[in-house]
This record gives structure tokens, sequence and C-alpha cells, in this order.
């Protein structure tokens, strides 16, 4: 995102600084083309992807953690990622894994949804996101009126991947836990950084 300096706290300035060196770590050059090339909705692959690099990121620098939780909450704080006055649970699947990965606390799935949710959080390998992005997109595809529209919050702001602008939604806020599950720490004891 594009903001004035005012805008960018320190708090903000460490969540990003840390969100981006998982993307320089982890995320291929080429597999935004590798997308493009395997027609994969860009949106879904972003999504993803943040939560595969975050979760990486977490587990080689534990500090981030703690980061993590407070830049997500201030942003959410700001309303950043437009949840403010919406029930959350509304919102199409897609967007509700973000959320959740973001650490926003009261996302609710259905069993069926949880299978979903609980690859993503396995995914370890660029080839893995842009398979489940591919198979995600087809299951909401089929099951549209289960999982509400989704369009892959092309209007919402995005924080990566090579965006020119708005191209994925990349939303939530944090309460005061991770959500990744290899850490198994709270804020409190994890935060270090």
């Amino acid at each position: 995102p594009i903001w004035k300096d005012e805008e960018m706290t320190p708090t903000v300035y460490d969540l990003m600084v840390g969100h981006e060196i998982g993307h320089a770590l982890w995320t291929p050059l080429d597999m935004l083309e590798s997308a493009r090339v395997r027609e994969i909705d860009h949106g879904f692959v972003n999504i993803l992807e943040d939560a595969r690099i975050e979760k990486k990121g977490k587990r080689k620098y534990p500090g981030l953690v703690g980061v993590m939780n407070r830049g997500y909450s201030e942003l959410a704080s700001k309303n950043f990622f437009g949840t403010k006055g919406k029930d959350i649970n509304s919102l199409n699947l897609i967007d509700r894994i973000n959320l959740f990965f973001k650490g926003q606390s009261g996302v609710e799935f259905s069993d069926e949804e949880q299978v979903w949710v609980d690859r993503t959080a396995k995914t370890e390998t660029p080839d893995e996101v842009l398979d489940l992005a591919e198979e995600l997109y087809a299951w909401m595809e089929e099951n549209e009126s289960e999982t509400d529209n989704h369009n892959s919050g092309d209007d919402a702001p995005s924080m990566e991947m090579g965006d020119e602008g708005n191209d994925a939604k990349s939303g939530g806020n944090s309460d005061a836990k991770s959500n990744d599950a290899d850490d198994g720490k709270s804020d409190e004891e994890s935060d270090t950084g």
C-alpha cells in the first residue's frame, strides 16, 4: 500500500518488513508467472501465499509472532481491511480464510470449509500454494451458493506479490494470539522481538 508517512507507524512498518522478508526468502520470482500461465486467480494465490510465508517467517523468527499480531491489530483498528460493521462470517470463503490467517477472531467455517483452512495451514511449497489456489477456486465455483460470491477481493487493500494497486483482499485483524499452528506459543511467550 502507498501511505503518507504519518500513517505508517513503527508497528505497521515492522509488520510490513517482516511480511516482505517472508516473500524475499520463500516466494520465487516466477510464482506469479506460473499462476498466470496456469490461469489461476491472482487473489487466491496471494492470500494462500501470504499464509504460507507468514507461517514460515514465524517459525524461523519467533519474534515475528508478536510483531505481526500487533501490526494486524493496528491495521484492523484503522479499518484497513474494510471489515468494521460487517459480519465477517457472511464473507466468501477465501476472504474468511484470509481474515483467519491474519489473526481475526470469530471467523467461522463449516466442516467442509475447514478442510480448506487446514490445507492452507499445511502448505510448505509454492507449488502446493498454486495447486491449492486452483482447487479452492474451482471448489468455490462449484459450491457458489454455499460460499457466497467468490470475487477475489479485487476492491480491497492488498499488501503484496507484485500488486499494481489492489489485486487481492489481504484482510483481518489480530487479537492477542497467533493462528500459526506450528508455534503453539502465546504472544507473550513468543514476543522476543
